[in-house]
């Protein structure tokens, strides 16, 4: 097991973030193995991302739609 390493990313997009990551492998100060892990991880938060806005967009779409006469 990889000892664990402290990562401070940036506020920005889930993109900008990745980047983060990539750079600090890149310069080795994580581990390949943590830099993917975190990837994966950002992976993943962008998947539920993108589902909160669909169904915000839904629940949008389908008040609209309700609301029409």
């Amino acid at each position: 097991m990889e000892p664990t390493q402290p990562i401070t990313l940036p506020d920005g997009t889930l993109t900008d973030q990745g980047r983060a990551v990539l750079a600090a492998v890149a310069v080795g100060e994580l581990a390949p193995g943590q830099g993917s892990q975190l990837i994966a991880a950002i992976g993943q938060l962008a998947r539920v991302t993108e589902i909160d806005e669909l169904a915000a967009r839904i629940t949008s779409l389908e008040a609209k739609h309700n609301a029409q006469p």
